[in-house]
């Protein structure tokens, strides 16, 4: 199968995310899969994803990222992200801001599709504990607890859940047991992953948050898990990010900041870092690369230390790429 959409691929010069999901589609296809959840690369409307018909469409929030292709507003990008919208097809969404709510829905209401709204009395959240009880749609569960860690994910929990709901109404056999199964033992690799428990040597924290949102998110997850604690931020980001909106983010929580850069011809010239650093008065130290940085830290660092390295899928596969050849 790969061979035969390869040899396709190269006669009509089909991208390599197009090939991939032809590939997971097919798979899919194979192994019977029942419910296949289906993320979207970029965007929506013009995602290779989106040639599917789905039972349902999720929207889970909508922020300032890729803003040089999918638009410099919020109602521009939740217009791309809405493309995924089908007619007749249930779309469920989280709490949007009001610029890109109104977009969903209008484009929900031309196309006559469905749209429920995550709504406030449809959960309730213990963030302190880092669980929730939930009650919609004939579905009802008390103190979920996910494994993946912040209020945040709390809240992707809750649609998640509404979302299980809409489905189990739709027909599908989906036991409370597997929901909560399910949710218990779910893995996301650079999602506020924590690496060692600080025994031996330092405890590593992995985020590949790439936006002010993805930072603001990471820092308030950061502070509710290791309370009065700093980090040591080791630090990488692509051009055309909100630079300085993510440094904003991180500075309350680091001791220091480590700038290294990205295995990727669209790495963040370092200077502009310390520009957006600047007015902060942390620390900061350059590196000319990641490897060198991370062997300079390993041996200054004490156990006790915490070294989260965010700001990058690069980044963070580039960390975990070493720890598994070592």
């Amino acid at each position: 199968m790969c061979r035969s959409l390869s040899q396709g691929a190269r006669k009509k010069k089909i991208s390599f995310f197009e090939l991939v999901s032809a590939l997971a589609f097919d798979y899919f296809a194979r192994r019977h899969v029942e419910i296949a959840v289906i993320e979207t690369g970029l965007g929506g409307r013009l995602d290779a994803t989106n040639v599917l018909v789905p039972a349902l469409t999720v929207i889970t929030d909508i922020s300032m990222d890729h803003t040089e292709i999918l638009g410099e507003t919020l109602a521009e990008i939740a217009s791309e992200k809405a493309g995924i919208i089908k007619p007749g097809v249930l779309n469920l969404s989280g709490r949007l801001p009001t610029e890109a709510a109104r977009v969903i829905d209008s484009t929900c209401r031309k196309r006559n599709a469905p749209l429920q709204a995550l709504l406030p009395r449809e959960f309730v959240t213990d963030d302190r504990r880092l669980s929730l009880d939930f009650q919609s749609d004939g579905l009802s569960l008390k103190r979920v607890t996910p494994s993946l860690l912040g209020v945040h994910q709390l809240k992707n929990c809750a649609l998640t859940l509404k979302a299980v709901a809409a489905l189990r109404s739709a027909g599908f056999s989906i036991p409370k047991t597997s929901i909560r199964k399910g949710l218990r033992t779910v893995e996301f690799p650079g999602r506020f992953q924590v690496l060692g428990n600080g025994s031996i040597s330092p405890r590593f924290v992995l985020d590949v948050c790439h936006n002010r949102a993805g930072a603001v998110a990471f820092a308030d997850t950061f502070s509710k898990r290791f309370p009065g604690r700093g980090s040591i931020v080791l630090l990488g980001l692509v051009k055309r990010k909100e630079h300085q909106g993510i440094v904003d983010a991180l500075a309350p929580i680091a001791d220091s900041f480590h700038l290294v850069p990205l295995r990727s011809k669209r790495s963040c010239d370092a200077a502009e870092l310390v520009k957006a650093l600047d007015w902060h008065g942390r620390p900061v130290t350059r590196s000319a690369r990641f490897d060198t940085a991370l062997s300079r830290l390993l041996k200054s660092a004490s156990s006790d230390d915490i070294i989260s390295v965010v700001g990058s899928h690069y980044l963070v596969g580039e960390f975990l790429s070493k720890r598994v050849a070592e």
